[in-house]
């Protein structure tokens, strides 16, 4: 019967927080269905959790509005510490048009790893339908920060003009670099605020709009192979010119996609961007990663001011996830195998953070096939080619060149492949020039102090999501909780055992309730409940699922009706369902898209030089990588047959690799200390 359900306080508090943590209903059931032990001992049902969950949700639609209730928000916000930073936009009526805040943790962390950053509007966040569009950059972990956020009323040029105008008052400087995919209202308000900060379109994108615009097409798979090699392979702006002009009049494409794709391709291409810092992005992955992330805590009928909460819980989450990354670092140092023969990691497993140094490993792994041969010596400057194998079967001998240039007078390297311009971590080729040329130290300038496990000022910020010293009130709840774990343990090894513990448990809750301030009835408390379960305790009252009709709630809803023109109908979510997957690619990464045969990959080779083959510098290198000798092919050599190389140790420069890391485990026991050198 209704009038004997209800759901206990202690029961929607632990509901509550399955909801704001992206719990959904009926597993929010299930699991207090497992811990009562049966519907028999069930006080409640799956609609009543369902409705009382609706009813939390729409509980600031009856008390105020969510535009006031943000600006409450933002007014606390500043109270507890006044760098935090938040401006509100309104139209003509005075109704909420644009949002933009920013804590002073996430202030903080700009003044470090606020040099380049990645804008996406990609993900609704409320009912209202307003486009949520975080600042997301890469940290010394190579994890996804959030700088700032922002939410629209429309994705036009004003709205975004707005958006980065606060930005420049609220960080001081502009970004060194910011990446967007092809919208083209944020392009011109990045022209407008930003007119000298570089900015590129994201290359994941890119590709996949060759794939819509030209799928259709008969000759889809050639042109599809031809475009990625002139992307991945093209190492110079003029090579990568001439090969899509080549691809463009072979298959008479001088107009559409492909010239409007060439003429943005300064703001995408890997040949004209690799001599720019990136921190490893080339793709806007990093906020949609973030956008995936609000997703799974975010509920899409939510108002402003749930959105608000469940924003706080996602940053909490990644504050939580750095902390701990810190201390890996520090405490727990990379389980890998340092190869002290080679000075960069030597020096470096000691400077960099854990995820980082795992990339100079990386690198350091592709020194087995990987050499260096000195070609010309300038003065102080000596060049180097550098031969590396790629990743292929035995049958087909690959090998890709590249020019490292050396000065150890002015202790400069530099590399034709620019890895380090692109990520800051120091390419194979590099490394094993100087293994050759004998380095007894490495260059101030070649380790990044953006990479280093340093403490940084911003950490021992408090906010609202995080409190350092939190970590105290965390430690008595664990000592309370083996204290207690320890005494059950004991009461349950005999009757004289159990009664003391209830006694003294009995004795020891009305002192607890006397230092707390709860009020009890009588000397003893009341006696016909069982304080100990938190079904049956009514000191803080009970929940009641169906308000009377007399309630205050009830009361207050009638004599305040909704205005004209209020949301009162169900959202609409037509039409956004997933998209239609693109045409066939060969380079599908599926397995079931993995069938590439030997026929299929000597006809795309064969394509390839017959299409490119007329351009100088790449048929050069070609007929060089031919012609190289790799004695480590043949049984005759000393040591193993190389019959295959690890895909996982091949650089591919136009990937975002800024969040993927593979490597072997070592036990380590010491704690490191500061920079060494040899």
């Amino acid at each position: 019967m209704v009038n004997y359900r209800s759901i206990g306080s202690a029961t929607f508090d632990r509901v509550m927080i399955n909801e704001r943590a992206g719990v959904s209903i009926s597993r929010n059931f299930g699991t207090q269905l497992i811990e009562k032990g049966g519907f028999d001992n069930m006080t409640f049902n799956k609609k009543d959790l369902r409705n009382a969950i609706a009813v939390e949700r729409r509980k600031t639609m009856f008390e105020k509005g969510d535009a006031v209730a943000l600006e409450e928000y933002f007014k606390a916000q500043r109270d507890l510490n006044g760098d935090f930073y938040s401006s509100i936009e309104r139209d003509e009526e005075g109704i909420l048009k644009n949002a933009f805040w920013s804590d002073a943790r996430s202030r903080g962390s700009c003044k470090y790893f606020g040099d380049v950053i990645s804008f996406d509007t990609t993900f609704s966040s409320n009912r209202y339908r307003m486009p949520f569009a975080p600042f997301v950059g890469v940290n010394h972990h190579g994890r996804s920060i959030v700088f700032a956020a922002a939410l629209i009323s429309h994705e036009d040029t004003p709205s975004f003009v707005w958006v980065f105008e606060e930005w420049l008052k609220c960080m001081g400087k502009p970004p060194k670099g910011i990446i967007t995919d092809q919208d083209k209202a944020i392009g011109r308000a990045i022209s407008i605020v930003f007119p000298w900060v570089p900015h590129r379109l994201c290359l994941w994108h890119m590709l996949q709009n060759a794939s819509r615009n030209l799928g259709k097409l008969d000759e889809w798979k050639s042109i599809d192979t031809l475009i990625r090699t002139a992307v991945h392979d093209m190492l110079d702006p003029e090579e990568f010119d001439e090969a899509w002009c080549l691809v463009m009049d072979k298959y008479n494409q001088r107009q559409g996609w492909m010239l409007d794709a060439y003429d943005k391709r300064r703001q995408w291409a890997p040949a004209y961007n690799r001599g720019k810092f990136w921190a490893g992005m080339s793709s806007t992955q990093r906020s949609e990663g973030m956008n995936r992330t609000f997703k799974i805590h975010v509920n899409l009928d939510c108002g402003l001011t749930q959105f608000i909460k469940n924003y706080e819980f996602c940053m909490k989450i990644k504050a939580e996830e750095e902390s701990k990354d810190n201390h890996n670092s520090i405490d727990k140092p990379p389980k890998l195998d340092v190869d002290k023969s080679v000075l960069a990691e030597y020096v470096l497993h000691t400077v960099y953070t854990n995820e980082m140094f795992a990339a100079v490993v990386n690198e350091r792994k592709g020194l087995t096939h990987t050499n260096v041969t000195k070609t010309n010596a300038i003065g102080s400057l000596v060049l180097y080619r550098a031969d590396e194998k790629l990743t292929s079967p035995h049958w087909r001998k690959r090998f890709k060149s590249y020019v490292v240039k050396v000065d150890k007078v002015k202790g400069e390297v530099s590399c034709s492949c620019q890895l380090f311009e692109f990520r800051g971590i120091l390419c194979r080729h590099i490394l094993k020039e100087m293994d050759v040329e004998d380095f007894q130290f490495i260059p101030e300038k070649y380790i990044l102090d953006r990479w280093t496990k340093q403490v940084r000022s911003y950490e021992s910020v408090r906010v609202s999501y995080y409190d350092p010293e939190e970590t105290a009130t965390l430690a008595k709840a664990k000592e309370l909780s083996q204290r207690h774990n320890y005494l059950k343990e004991l009461a349950m090894r005999n009757e004289a055992a159990y009664k003391l513990y209830t006694e003294g448990t009995d004795s020891l809750r009305l002192k607890m309730e006397d230092a707390v301030g709860i009020r009890k009835t009588g000397e003893g408390g009341d006696q016909s409940i069982c304080w100990w379960d938190p079904e049956a305790r009514n000191v803080f009252g009970r929940r009641r699922l169906r308000p009377r009709e007399c309630n205050e709630r009830a009361l207050k809803r009638a004599s305040q009706p909704a205005e004209d023109g209020a949301i009162k109908t169900p959202i609409d979510k037509r039409h956004v369902g997933r998209s239609k997957k693109g045409p066939y690619s060969i380079y599908d990464k599926s397995k079931k898209n993995q069938a590439c045969n030997h026929a299929e990959i000597a006809a795309n080779e064969e394509l390839i030089r017959s299409t490119y083959g007329h351009i100088p510098s790449y048929r050069a290198r070609q007929e060089h990588a031919n012609n190289v000798q790799d004695a480590r092919l043949y049984s005759s050599s000393i040591g193993p047959v190389l019959e295959d190389i690890p895909e996982s140790s091949q650089i591919n420069l136009s990937e975002d690799i800024s969040q993927t890391f593979d490597y072997v485990t070592f036990e380590w026991n010491t704690r490191l200390g500061g920079r060494l050198t040899m």
